[in-house]
């Protein structure tokens, strides 16, 4: 048996690393033909820099910088459609050469085949942890960059747009460069709890300080609004220095709020310091661990109620059955990753979140239970 489990999990696993492969190159391919252009730029960039030799060469370097690091993006999204295509070549070309007729004759149940095929997909969701733990966060700010930030290896710089802190400072900044962690022209408003300004504070620049979790500021100086008493030509005419502004408005929160990738990408660490903060993040962070934690067992849930569609006693036409097992497990797989991450009016998070596996859990168990064997 344990010949006949380690024969099928590989099966199944080749099949997911040819059919990944194929929809991860054709998907590259497609975008290489458009952005074509914006390669070459790119490439034309790196060679008077003289960082490669030719241009050919330079844009082929080009293409794997950008769409290299996505791999892990690919694998983190559509890990659970490539695994029911897998599981579906899988018994399927069992299907053709007869060898389920075999195994059913040595008195081999399917289930246990079924079995097998979910440990397979089980142990694919255990890299998908290590991948989004570990992997993604070092490569979120390379990965929510578009093409226009080919030519700086980085992601394109963007103002920062009046953000409110978890303390209620309002900031903004004329341009922040995530390469760098730095922020140009920025202006910040410090508040009480009634929401009057406290003092303004501007500076040249400012770079984060992730040790101390602070805005190290460069010719940084405070005005404070004027008080009762307070003789106006000596406040107007002087401003004091300032070093450092104390803020939680890290550059991972500032991206999470620009690019709505960026957010599933962080660390469950991560995110759970972006939940520390209040307001808006908390109902985020709990969306994006929600959907971190539930997401890979609706996966496994519709696999599961997949595998009797191809796993089959008597012979019968895998087109159909492939046709029919699409009908139910797409829609099944966009449906629970929008109630996981699309907020749902008079619905609490946990609750939206309990829907699709309240509802695959039962029916995953009939499909398997129904299994003829």
């Amino acid at each position: 048996m344990k010949i006949i489990d380690r024969y099928v999990a590989a099966r199944f696993l080749v099949n997911f690393v040819l059919l990944g492969a194929a929809l991860y190159v054709f998907g590259v391919s497609v975008d290489v033909v458009i952005q074509a252009s914006r390669f070459l730029d790119a490439a034309d960039t790196a060679v008077a820099a003289g960082r490669y030799g030719s241009r050919a060469f330079a844009f082929v370097m080009m293409v794997l910088d950008f769409h290299g690091p996505r791999i892990f993006q690919f694998f983190q999204f559509m890990l659970g459609f490539v695994s029911i295509g897998a599981m579906g070549f899988a018994v399927s070309q069992m299907h053709r050469n007869r060898e389920l007729t075999a195994l059913m004759a040595s008195g081999v149940k399917l289930r246990r085949l079924a079995f097998v095929l979910l440990i397979s997909a089980f142990f694919l969701q255990c890299l998908q942890f290590v991948n989004q733990e570990f992997i993604l966060p070092n490569l979120a700010a390379r990965l929510v960059r578009d093409h226009s930030g080919l030519k700086y290896d980085t992601v394109s710089q963007f103002p920062i747009p009046l953000t409110r802190d978890g303390h209620g400072t309002l900031i903004q900044a004329r341009s922040f460069d995530p390469a760098l962690n730095t922020a140009t022209g920025l202006v910040a408003i410090e508040r009480d709890e009634k929401g009057n300004a406290l003092r303004r504070i501007s500076a040249a620049s400012a770079t984060w300080n992730a040790q101390d979790k602070k805005w190290i500021l460069k010719d940084g100086s405070y005005i404070e609004p004027l008080k009762p008493g307070d003789a106006t030509q000596q406040k107007a005419a002087f401003s004091t220095q300032l070093d450092q502004l104390d803020s939680d408005l890290s550059p991972e929160l500032i991206l999470s709020r620009r690019y709505r990738l960026y957010g599933p990408m962080l660390s469950t660490s991560q995110v759970f310091e972006l939940m520390s903060r209040g307001g808006d993040n908390q109902n985020q962070g709990v969306r994006l661990l929600t959907a971190r934690f539930i997401g890979p067992i609706a996966n496994l849930l519709v696999l599961a109620a997949t595998i009797p569609f191809f796993l089959r006693r008597e012979p019968c036409n895998m087109l159909i059955q492939s046709v029919r097992a699409a009908a139910f497990s797409i829609p099944a797989m966009i449906g629970a990753a929008i109630m996981l991450l699309v907020p749902t009016e008079g619905l609490s998070i946990p609750v939206t979140a309990a829907i699709p596996f309240a509802l695959l859990l039962p029916f995953a168990a009939y499909r398997l239970t129904e299994l003829r064997s």
